[in-house]
């Protein structure tokens, strides 16, 4: 499994607060997750989809773990 960390100047779905998969917060803004993970989109332009955690769409949303 490989595990990648993106922060949250990275408008894709692992640092969306519209994605539902698998993650955590790190410090300094960063979401960390399984570059495989896939999780549904809940609300955003790919709605009821299964999505990577780098998938993009006009609809991102900051992820609210990561604000700070």
């Amino acid at each position: 499994m490989s595990q990648s960390k993106m922060s949250k100047s990275f408008t894709v779905c692992a640092t969306c607060a519209l994605w539902g998969g698998t993650r955590t917060a790190e410090f300094g803004g960063y979401a960390k997750f399984e570059q495989n993970e896939k999780g549904k989109c809940c609300g955003g332009g790919f709605n009821n989809l299964q999505m990577s955690p780098m998938q993009k769409c006009s609809n991102w949303e900051l992820w609210p773990p990561i604000r700070k």
